[in-house]
């Protein structure tokens, strides 16, 4: 007797009841997510940097990021300056170390249904591999900012990685076997110019992969956003890298169009059609806090204390771990783009294979798996076979009608349970969604992990609530039922790898690997509980036999909590609905009633921790991931429906493994789960969505309309010279008046930038504004509106006389389909043309921009373009431009359209440059948006130019 007391205490932690249940369950899901958060933090700098140093690299970064340096601000030129500075002594003292200051080549190519000119300012260094050889590896970054930010994250620390990779590779020991080219282009931010003009560089045939460094939020970690192949990604892989993070996932959005942002990457792995063979090559990007990206906080400061430095080391040892294994390793370059398979481990361990594998691996389960659940479910079928007194038994019963009914009832139940639990989730995460998108849509912007938590607590209360109730309702034994969802829970998985199985067989979606990764827990689990369950021994519970245990411990729920087994008598009972299933024999030795009561211990702890921890860690990172990345996308526009359409799947399926044992959970665990939820979705729907911390944008733009002459304008405002005949003899007189009208613009969410940051505007007051939805450049926004008194100036060396003239625009006729437009702007080296037909040619006529045609692959189309945007390296120079169009496109003998230039300058960015603040551009309506935002809104640029001024010509 003492023995057998010992036994049950000894086995009382691994049995089949509540309380090891419910702490195996609070322990798995608690280690999940702490290991997936506290990994998910950025590591201090290691006093061992082998040999690069960040103290240098953060220097740098102060120097770089003193104020936005946009293409069309003098400041852009002030870190050109300072890049050839420190490039210029680390290519002198080694001869295998070159510098190219590329102020000489020009492009032009269509693109996006607009073409485009740029005349480029990259920076290149090369260094020279140890074995010859054309499979070379570009390093790119983008050193112009936006004209609304600093630029730290964008690209401010992928600039100066760049230049500690250069010194580091410089060094005589640390030389690679490949060439390497350090690649600092200019414009990439007004739409990827810089890269474009990389193919006119002759290094350009030197590289075969690359990297390209980017920052698309502000600090935290770097992700690998996209990977062109297998063999490149294999370079992230390397032991260098002692924390990382990586996702297919990512690469896989941008492949459906999901994310929509543009990186140089997408230039080189495009490669020249028919000329420059597509490289291979990684993104590697910041992607965390995107509120302030665009935004003043995209600083050093923005970054948090010490924050900046940690997050600098992790983009610099991640550029070089990987480079060093491209430029190194033989496993990292393949002509072969085959595509591949990778993510992260707790930030630790990158998992990758190639996309191939994965298909095979899905094929394999998707046939075996079922084969394997049916010879094990047919063996237990076979062990469960009825006597012939157990028949004649049954029939006895299930002679009444109301029996067989019944009979019926909880069978149908008992093998639906499952499903119904998971359509009572669907629906409970459909009405979630509806609340959020209706009540506070952008909540997620500043409370993401408030959000958060009231998905994940909702969905461990819809998988475990309803299986709890059936239990309670329709008892079936604790076993059968776990095995019964078992089974129904590895079909859902099946069904999910079918769905994986097409979209790799289809359109080569890598990000699914999670499911296979799901079904063969599943399988396993599965099997284990099948093989399980052909053991006849009498310690087996016997379904069809009830224990009655005593009243007072039944009325109070003891058994269920405490985890014990009341002992009492068998009796028989009629069959449950996974009797024929489970049956199985009852010894008939008298006084074993107490043997023959159920108890299951170990086994379930092992189906446990096989379906479990693997595939929630793996969607809690995912779903960490996309909530990190998309949390403040919404106020560029995005639907808040991505949003919370993937908590709402990702959050389920971190609690649909935990089904098959969720009868067994302590209510005590739901009832705690339940105020959780009530709380955190209380607060989520009553609290103000923004924050000073996770600020709401407001896009500004400044539109000036420069029309006919008039009698009366603002005597200080510059004069237009306009529609002259080019080079005809007559032009217009500088010194005319002309009518000016300055509208500006703030785009933003609706409800928060008319009724809350607009009003604030003092120059918006008793004016006539107008608010509408915008299609065109934040599509999904509100756009607002007013004439405003605030006119911006485009500053300049000169501050009288005819420099003071915003544009000049001459016109002349060359044929009935061809015409010459000459375009200057005034302290400025950024301008467009908007043509009210299309244009089938364009050519820049300046014999400085010799730059042989269109850019192969990307040449015009048949349907023309309505717009060319002009860059020049030069401030002040003008653009001239030969177009022609269809005769068959104008209706008349007129062609007519707008020619503009942009401009992106003003005082408070401008201050300590070496253009000084009075000769820079005004632009007095940011400033006084700057002044009276509120609190928790910044201001980030709309387009390009922050001021677009403008007039009409024909010709």
């Amino acid at each position: 007797m003492v023995f057998q007391h010992i036994r049950k205490w000894l086995a009382a932690p691994f049995g089949f009841t509540a309380i090891p249940v419910s702490v195996l369950t609070v322990v798995v899901y608690g280690a999940v997510f702490a290991a997936v958060l506290s990994t998910d933090q950025l590591y201090d700098v290691p006093k061992n940097t082998k040999g690069l140093d960040v103290d240098r690299a953060y220097a740098d970064l102060h120097q770089i990021t003193a104020r936005p340096h946009p293409y069309l601000s003098h400041a852009n030129d002030d870190v050109h300056a300072y890049l050839l500075s420190q490039l210029e002594p680390v290519a002198a003292a080694q001869a295998y170390v070159h510098l190219s200051d590329d102020l000489t080549s020009n492009a032009s190519w269509v693109v996006s249904g607009h073409g485009v000119y740029f005349e480029g300012t990259n920076i290149l260094v090369k260094v020279d591999g140890a074995e010859a050889g054309a499979d070379g590896v570009l390093f790119s970054v983008h050193y112009d900012s936006v004209s609304t930010a600093p630029g730290a994250t964008d690209d401010g620390m992928g600039v100066v990685t760049l230049l500690e990779l250069v010194r580091y590779f410089a060094v005589p020991e640390n030389r690679p076997r490949r060439t390497a080219v350090f690649f600092f282009n200019n414009g990439e931010e007004d739409g990827l110019n810089g890269a474009y003009v990389y193919w006119k560089h002759p290094w350009s045939n030197l590289t075969s992969s690359f990297i390209n460094l980017e920052g698309a939020a502000s600090g935290g970690r770097p992700l690998l956003f996209r990977s062109t192949s297998l063999a490149p990604t294999r370079a992230y892989a390397s032991k260098a890298i002692s924390h990382l993070q990586a996702d297919v996932l990512t690469a896989d959005a941008y492949k459906r169009g999901i994310i929509r942002s543009y990186t140089d990457y997408q230039v080189y792995a495009a490669g020249l059609k028919g000329t420059v063979e597509p490289m291979a090559g990684l993104d590697i990007a910041f992607y965390k806090n995107r509120a302030y990206y665009h935004t003043p906080r995209d600083s050093i400061a923005g970054m948090g204390y010490n924050e900046g430095r940690k997050a600098l080391w992790a983009m610099m040892e991640s550029a070089r771990g990987a480079g060093l294994a491209l430029l190194n390793d033989d496993d990292t370059v393949s002509a072969n783009a085959e595509p591949a398979v990778y993510f992260d481990l707790f930030r630790t361990k990158l998992v990758v294979f190639p996309l191939r594998s994965l298909f095979i691996a899905n094929v394999t389960f998707l046939v075996i798996g079922p084969i394997v659940i049916l010879i094990l479910l047919a063996m237990v079928l076979l062990a469960s076979a009825k006597t012939p007194q157990e028949h004649a038994a049954e029939e006895q019963v299930q002679h009444d009608k109301w029996a067989r009914t019944k009979i019926v009832l909880r069978q149908a139940f008992g093998w639906s349970r499952f499903w119904i639990a998971l359509v009572v989730g669907i629906a409970a995460h459909v009405g979630l969604v509806a609340g959020f998108v209706h009540l506070n849509p952008y909540v997620v912007h500043a409370h993401p992990f408030l959000v958060l938590t009231a998905y994940l607590s909702l969905s461990f209360l819809t998988i475990t609530a309803p299986l709890q109730l059936f239990q309670h309702f329709i008892p079936a034994s604790p076993s059968s039922e776990k095995l019964a969802v078992l089974l129904e829970h590895y079909l859902l998985t099946w069904a999910f790898l079918v769905f994986s199985t097409v979209e790799i067989q289809k359109y080569q979606i890598a990000g699914l690997y999670w499911i296979t990764v799901w079904n063969v827990g599943a399988l396993i689990a599965s099997s284990v509980a099948l093989t399980e369950s052909t053991n006849g021994s009498g310690s087996r519970f016997v379904p069809g036999v009830l224990y009655e245990a005593p009243a007072h411990d039944v009325a109070n729920g003891r058994d269920e909590e405490l985890g014990g087994e009341a002992e009492g008598e068998p009796v028989e009972t009629e069959a449950t609905e996974i009797t024929p299933l489970m049956h199985q024999h009852r010894p008939d030795e008298a006084g074993s009633a107490a043997d023959l009561k159920y108890q299951e211990h170990g086994w379930w702890i092992a189906q446990l921790l096989v379906s479990v921890p693997m595939v929630a860690v793996l969607v809690f990172q995912l779903e960490l991931l996309q909530l990190q990345a998309l949390m403040n996308t919404l106020v560029d526009g995005s639907s808040p429906l991505t949003v919370y359409g993937n908590l709402s799947a990702l959050s389920m399926l971190v609690f649909i493994p935990l089904a098959p044992f969720a009868h067994k959970v302590s209510r005590w665990l739901t009832v705690v789960a339940t105020v959780v939820f009530a709380v955190s979705l209380t607060i989520s729907w009553t609290v103000f969505p923004f924050t000073q911390e996770k600020p709401f944008k407001v896009y500004f733009q400044q539109r000036v309309e420069i029309g006919a002459p008039t009698i009366a304008t603002p005597s200080s405002y510059p004069a237009l010279v306009t529609n002259a005949d080019y080079p005809g003899t007559g032009s217009a007189d500088s010194a005319a008046s002309h009518s000016v009208r300055a509208i500006t613009t703030l785009t933003g969410l609706e409800g928060y930038v008319d009724h809350l940051a607009m009003r604030e505007m003092p120059s918006s007051r008793n004016k006539g504004t107008l608010c509408y939805l915008d299609t065109v450049l934040k599509p999904g926004l509100r756009v607002c509106e007013w004439e405003s008194d605030l006119l911006p100036s485009p500053g300049g060396d000169v501050t009288s006389g005819r420099d003071l003239e915003w544009l000049e625009v001459k016109t002349e006729r060359l044929n009935a389909t061809r015409a010459v437009i000459k375009l200057k702007g005034t302290n400025t080296r950024g301008c467009r043309l908007y043509f009210d037909k299309r244009i089938t040619s364009y050519a820049i006529l300046d014999g400085d921009a010799a730059g042989g045609g269109l850019l192969a692959g990307y040449e015009m189309p048949d349907e023309g373009v309505n717009e060319l945007r002009l860059w020049t390296r030069t401030w002040g120079k003008p653009f001239v431009v030969e177009f022609g169009w269809n005769g068959t496109e104008v209706t008349d003998a007129t062609m007519r359209g707008r020619a503009a230039c942009e401009w992106a300058e003003y005082a408070s960015a401008s201050a300590g440059g070496s253009n000084p603040a009075a000769h820079s551009a005004l632009i007095p309506a940011l400033e006084e948006l700057r002044a009276f935002l509120p609190l928790w809104a910044l201001p980030s640029k709309a387009t390009d130019g922050l001021v677009e001024t403008w007039t009409r010509f024909e010709v």
